[in-house]
């Protein structure tokens, strides 16, 4: 657990500070969402759900993103990522990668809905130019990551086997 923490807390300093010059027309991975996700995954809905509500609020703190907005979609991601952790048996990355598509396009019109709202965003160029490339993206990193984090497990669960 305190390895998680600190794996987290290097990802929001990487993902905060370091990636901000690699953004390209507005689209830049997810990690947090992605991490959160992966936790919930492997570590259950609760803990998933309370891990994503910590890290939205972080994000949301640090960010000057919509107030609280973070906060309950992050919570949705590590919950529903504890959910088909325990529903799903040995689900393949596709799947994962296909989650979290889908999870990071929710997250990224809410955030365009509330933007909207307050006369920021541009309908439809925002949604389909910054949107769903980033979903994509969020889509295929967690896929990786998954097939990284399962392949490392597999091959330690078989030498003891």
């Amino acid at each position: 657990m305190f390895a998680w923490a600190i794996f987290v807390l290097l990802l929001l300093a990487f993902q905060g500070s370091i990636l901000n010059p690699f953004v390209i027309g507005g689209i830049r991975p997810d990690f947090v969402l992605i991490a959160v996700y992966l936790f919930g995954l492997f570590h259950g809905d609760i803990k998933g759900g309370f891990i994503g509500a910590a890290l939205g609020f972080i994000v949301d703190i640090l960010s000057a993103g919509p107030v609280y907005y973070n906060i309950f979609s992050k919570f949705f991601i590590g919950y529903l990522g504890g959910i088909i952790g325990r529903w799903l048996q040995n689900p393949g990355y596709l799947l994962h990668a296909g989650l979290i598509f889908t999870v990071s396009l929710l997250q990224g019109t809410g955030i365009f809905l509330v933007l909207m709202f307050f006369g920021v965003a541009r309908f439809p160029g925002d949604l389909v130019s910054i949107a769903i490339p980033q979903s994509i993206l969020d889509g295929v990193l967690g896929g990786i990551a998954y097939l990284l984090i399962t392949y490392r497990r597999r091959e330690t669960i078989s030498r003891w086997t």
